[in-house]
Parts: structure tokens; C-alpha cells; sequence
């Protein structure tokens, strides 16, 4: 009986695999289609500002009831009061998410003020951009705290209650820095993977538990105009360009809203990257350097009319 079951369960797995290219190729042509997020409540972090905003923006038309989470208070407020002025049902709360006591405070505020969340989006990072040996540990373990620890600090506070409904959906925003290393950004891009190893272990635990109505999506964007990085550069821009913040929300939205697993901004680049990983790093070395993509080390903190924010 055991080695019948090995048979039928190794013939399973050979055709899924062969489908599996099919299936792919056929939610391309036929994407899923949109639900519906009117009505449910959800949490954003990062809100006052850049993506944050944009992503507020674009739920809250949706007929979301949203709860905003920024440590800056005054820009939080102020995104706040112009969506309720325009009929939408708001929250802002300040929240620094590096502060696990402050969390779980705050996250018992919301249970008790607005409801369960059904919808997290962990969206809230910082960036440095500098030389590993030019970081200072402050700034390290900042990068570390809220672009990796906070995530965990959030899940704990908000996925048991998803458990018990049964429903919910959890979207973090990591980025392409989250897939490979880039030169002066090892902090970004070792927290970012920090992020993406997350998102891919909590996959794992909601398959072994049997919650397949969790639903996980991890955007990974390239790097976006919102002006806080200077000096960024793109040889081919038609290939790598620099991901305008509306158009990155715009696709963020849609993702959330198909419910999509796993998210790359553009959507090429992560052809573009696996195809360059195929190669020895001396060649991979050679072919970013014909590109021309990336960014001087960052030596003004205040934002350029032209410049751009990592996310």
C-alpha cells in the first residue's frame, strides 16, 4: 500500500511539474480577477509620505476603511484629513513600529477603536546609502529595526487574529535589493533579504498549517522617483528605468488585488535578473557596469528635484 501511494503521489508531482510552465502562461493571458477590498480594514505603515501616501491614496478610493501608522505625526495627520475630507473612513495613529511595546499598545488601540485588520501592509523602510565602512551602528541597526524587526513585531500582533477568522492578507514591501547585492547599500540589501527569507518562511508555516486563505504578497520594486536619493543613474532606461511612485502604487494596488504571491517592479527585472544570475560574477560584474544602473553614495540627506528613494 505504501509503495502504491509513492507511485500515485511521485505521478502527481511529474504532471504538476510539466503544467506548471502552462499554468503560468495562462494567468498571463487571463490574470485573476480583482477582489473586492470595500469594507475591510486596512493597516498601512510608512503613511505619510512617498509610497505610503500614494498606496493610502488608492485603497481609501477602493472603499477600504484605513488605519495609518507613521512616526511622523504632522504627515500622517495631514494624509489623514485630506481623505476624510473627501468622504473616506480614516484612522492615523503615531507609531514608531521599531518599538515592540509601542506596537503591541497601539495594535490593541485599533482592535478596540476600529476592528480586526484584514489587510497589513508592512510598506514603512529607511534607507542610507552609504559605504559599509562610512555606517555608523545607529544607523545600522536602524535599517535592521524597521526594515526587518518591525515586520515581526506587526505579524505577531495581527496574524493570530487572521488565523482564527480564517481570512486576511498580509503585503510587505521589500524590493529588487532584496534579491541581490548592490554597492552601497549592504545594510538595505541584507535587511531587505531579511524581508524576503520572511515572507518565504511564513509561506511555508501557512502551508503546514493549512491556512491557505492567507494570503502573502511581496512587492519588490526597483528604485523609485520620490526625491530622496540623488545621483542615480540608468543607461537604458527603457530596460531599468526609475519607476515613478504613482506607477509603482498603481501596480501595487492591482498586485494586492489579484492577490499575487510574488511581485517585481517593473515586472521585467526579474527576468532581467534571473537571466544575469546565470552568468560567473566577473561577467556579472561587466554587464551592470554596461548598464549603468545605480546610484553614487548618498552625501545630501535633503531631498532633489530629480532624485529618487530605494524602497
Amino acid at each position: 500500500m505504501g509503495c502504491f501511494r509513492l507511485m500515485v503521489d511521485t505521478i502527481k508531482l511529474f504532471f504538476l511539474m510539466v503544467a506548471d510552465p502552462f499554468i503560468r502562461c495562462f494567468w498571463c493571458i487571463f490574470p485573476k480577477p480583482k477582489k473586492s477590498i470595500k469594507g475591510e480594514i486596512i493597516l498601512l505603515t510608512g503613511a505619510g509620505h512617498g509610497l505610503g501616501k500614494e498606496l493610502a491614496i488608492r485603497l481609501s478610493d477602493l472603499g477600504a476603511v484605513m488605519v495609518l501608522w507613521d512616526i511622523n505625526q504632522e504627515n500622517n495627520e495631514n494624509i489623514a484629513s485630506k481623505l476624510r475630507s473627501l468622504g473616506r473612513s480614516v484612522f492615523s495613529y503615531r507609531v514608531d513600529v521599531t518599538n515592540e511595546e509601542e506596537v503591541i499598545r497601539m495594535a490593541n488601540r485599533v482592535k478596540q477603536e476600529v476592528g480586526d485588520v484584514t489587510l497589513l501592509v508592512n510598506n514603512a523602510g529607511v534607507f542610507s546609502g552609504q559605504p559599509i565602512c562610512k555606517l555608523s551602528s545607529h544607523v545600522i541597526r536602524r535599517c535592521f529595526e524597521v526594515n526587518s524587526l518591525a515586520h515581526f513585531w506587526m505579524l505577531q500582533q495581527f496574524l493570530p487574529r487572521m488565523l482564527e477568522l480564517n481570512r486576511g492578507h498580509i503585503v510587505a514591501v521589500a524590493s529588487m535589493a532584496g534579491h541581490h547585492g548592490v554597492a552601497n547599500m549592504t545594510d538595505y540589501c541584507a535587511s531587505k533579504h531579511a524581508t524576503v527569507g520572511l515572507m518565504e518562511s511564513l509561506y511555508m508555516e501557512l502551508h503546514a498549517a493549512k491556512k491557505a486563505n492567507i494570503r502573502l504578497t511581496t512587492i519588490n520594486p526597483i528604485i523609485i522617483t520620490t526625491g530622496l536619493i540623488s545621483n542615480v543613474r540608468t543607461r537604458f532606461p527603457c530596460l531599468l528605468p526609475l519607476m515613478p511612485v504613482e506607477e509603482t502604487a498603481d501596480v501595487i494596488v492591482k498586485s494586492i488585488l489579484r492577490e499575487e504571491e510574488m511581485v517585481f517592479i517593473p515586472a521585467r527585472s526579474k527576468y532581467l535578473n534571473d537571466m544575469v544570475a546565470c552568468f560567473r560574477r566577473k561577467t556579472r560584474f561587466k554587464i551592470l557596469d554596461y548598464t549603468g544602473y545605480g546610484f553614487d553614495p548618498v552625501v545630501e540627506k535633503e531631498p532633489t528635484k530629480n532624485g529618487a528613494e530605494i524602497v
